[in-house]
């Protein structure tokens, strides 16, 4: 694996930015739809309340912030550059934010329209996402740089999971719209998309942005060579089993146990690696890492325990340690480091570059702040602090315990607003960096550099 990134081929602002938008908005949306439906929606994970506050999470959330990290990791890391116009990117962010939001709609008021429309809005999205991101990378499979081979299988794993999740999702949407008897495909549904898609991609970004960001030794080899594959393996044999009658269902329950394990043993040499860090204070972004593995072991422990009597809710609290807890933390963790990065990228782009007096070039670089000054440690920490309150909260709701289930709503609440008020934050103070430029572009008569948002 390599160590550098080639940041200069990192997509434009324009492209990813409202993806990015959507996390505060959805997070936001989920605490507002939890505070509306009250304990009840920890009674049961069919609850139509949970169902669209969990693809609140999983699509509005999780989804457009992989979507949108996808595009950059591919770029800085993989040299598989996305070259798609802003209409374009535009377009399936549309389709795709609107198709989310009539997805709650149908799950909140059961109405057939809802889930027609959100089946053809998330279905034009999604399906040209993966054929956009496919494409790329067959196009650049010779450019790949030879440090990030090992990433970009992981990669691909994770789009054909990202394929399955769509089309179980879709046939199920299809169905209930037509009021039809629903295939049993929920199980695949939600194993597809949070061990193959979501979780292969998150194995093959931390392969690569751990070991930089976090200031850690390289993963081992044969960990990232073949642990992505031997998941994989299991993903395919629980696939097939799905269909086998009940004889085979501790055979089933096996191979659940051991895709639980696999990524297990990735979080263990993950925790590990961040803990034995060589830079010795802990960033925003290691918080959050933190977090996300702790979820996610105490997923796996749970997990053992879920087929016991006394564990009724056990499924329930699995969702939230690994939806809010393991995906969750990682998102905000991306938040604060991909975000002020892609502002203070783009202030760079409207310096006009003036080889006769180099004193102006340097007097409008000082005028726009560095990435650690958009959102100072101090609020991001708080931040921190809130979401992993969130975590514990929610999953004792879950778990049964009453006290927990009135006020989680409240503290998710609090939560969102906070990372809201941070990203706000910085894209003002990425917006005065431009007047103040613009300011002194104007006083010492200097040509404003000609910025296309599109490439």
């Amino acid at each position: 694996m390599q160590r550098a990134l080639s940041l200069d081929q990192s997509p434009s602002l324009s492209l990813t930015l409202p993806l990015f938008a959507n996390v505060p908005f959805f997070g936001l949306l989920a605490a507002i739809l939890a505070l509306y439906s009250g304990p009840e929606l920890f009674n049961s994970r069919w609850h139509p309340a949970t169902l669209a506050l969990t693809h609140a999470w999983t699509l509005g959330i999780v989804g457009s912030a992989m979507f949108a990290s996808l595009a950059h990791i591919l770029a800085v890391a993989c040299n598989v550059r996305i070259q798609i116009p802003r209409s374009r990117a535009l377009t399936f962010w549309g389709l795709f934010s609107v198709g989310t939001l009539l997805l709650i709609t149908g799950f909140i008021s059961w109405q057939s329209w809802a889930y027609q429309l959100a089946a053809l809005c998330l279905g034009l999205a999604l399906g040209a996402y993966i054929i956009t991101m496919a494409f790329a990378l067959w196009r650049s499979r010779r450019d790949v740089f030879r440090g990030a081979k090992e990433i970009v299988a992981p990669i691909r794993l994770a789009l054909l999971g990202l394929l399955l999740t769509v089309s179980t999702g879709l046939i199920m949407l299809i169905a209930l719209a037509s009021e039809q008897n629903l295939p049993n495909l929920v199980s695949l549904h939600i194993m597809m998309g949070l061990a193959a898609w979501v979780g292969l991609l998150l194995m093959a970004m931390s392969f690569q942005l751990v070991p930089i960001f976090q200031v850690t030794e390289l993963y081992p080899a044969p960990l990232v060579r073949w642990l992505p594959w031997g998941v994989t393996a299991l993903l395919i044999a629980q696939w097939a089993l799905a269909f086998l009658p009940g004889p085979w269902l501790p055979v089933r329950d096996l191979v659940s146990y051991l895709i639980f394990l696999a990524y297990g043993l990735w979080a263990i040499v993950s925790w590990v690696r961040i803990w034995k860090r060589k830079r010795p204070t802990a960033a925003t972004s290691t918080l959050f890492w933190y977090s996300s593995l702790s979820s996610l072991l105490a997923c796996i422990v749970l997990n053992f325990w879920a087929n016991s009597p006394s564990a009724p809710n056990a499924d329930l609290a699995i969702g939230v340690l690994l939806i809010m807890g393991a995906l969750g933390s990682v998102v905000c963790g991306m938040m604060y480091t991909i975000v002020p990065f892609l502002l203070w990228r783009e202030a760079q782009e409207h310096v006009s570059m003036d080889a006769d007096n180099t004193e102006h070039t340097r007097a409008l670089l000082r005028l726009i702040p560095k990435t650690a000054h958009y959102m100072p440690t101090f609020i991001a920490r708080a931040h921190w602090a809130l979401h992993s309150l969130s975590i514990l909260v929610w999953t004792a709701a879950s778990l049964g315990i009453a006290f927990f289930a009135w006020i989680a709503a409240p503290i998710l609440l609090l939560s969102f607003a906070a990372l809201a008020w941070n990203l706000w934050t910085a894209w003002q103070r990425y917006r005065q960096s431009l007047h103040a430029m613009r300011v002194y572009q104007a006083e010492h008569h200097i040509d404003a550099k000609q910025h296309c948002p599109e490439s």
